[in-house]
Parts: C-alpha cells; structure tokens; sequence
C-alpha cells in the first residue's frame, strides 16, 4: 500500500511541476505582451509588426492559461480519484480483519 501512495504522490508532483513550468512561460508571455504594447505606445515603433506580435502573445497567454485550467481541473479529479482507491482499501482490508 506504501509504494500505492509514494506512486501516487510521485505522479501528482510530476503533474504539479508541469503546471508550475506552464505557469513560468504564462508569466514570461504576460512580461513579453507588457513590452509589446509599451513598444505599439512609441510612434516609431508602433507598427504592424508589432500589432501582430502583440497579438500572437496574447493569444499564447490565453492558450497557456487555459492549459493551465485544464491541468488544474484533472489534478482535481487525479486527487479525488486517488483518495476513492485508498478508501476502497482501507474499507476492504476492515472487512478482511473484521471477517476474521
């Protein structure tokens, strides 16, 4: 039952670190949109370029942020799923014990 739970806790903060790693590229993009619409606010800069470059960047921080959503909802459900199986355990080894 021990190697259950460590593989489950492994699993989980395998899962957590993924998130955590969309989470920095969600902050990168979020700085790199910032910059981009200080740049589109210049005369000289501001541009069709840039206009699109913003655009694209955002639209990765929304794609990011819903991934993360994502991510986080079937941690959710990971967990919840996780704790159901040991309960059918731990229910099923009272049955053992008190059948005995």
């Amino acid at each position: 039952m021990e190697k259950i739970n460590q593989y489950e806790a492994a699993t989980l903060g395998k899962f957590i670190g993924n998130l955590l790693k969309l989470a920095h590229w969600l902050f990168i993009m979020l700085v790199v949109s910032g910059l981009l619409w200080l740049a589109s606010l210049l005369p000289m800069l501001s541009g069709p370029f840039i206009s699109i470059l913003l655009e694209l960047v955002l639209w990765a921080c929304v794609f990011i942020a819903s991934f993360i959503l994502v991510g986080n909802i079937l941690a959710y459900y990971y967990v919840l799923g996780c704790e159901m199986n040991n309960l059918e355990r731990f229910s099923e080894q009272a049955y053992k014990k008190a059948g005995k």
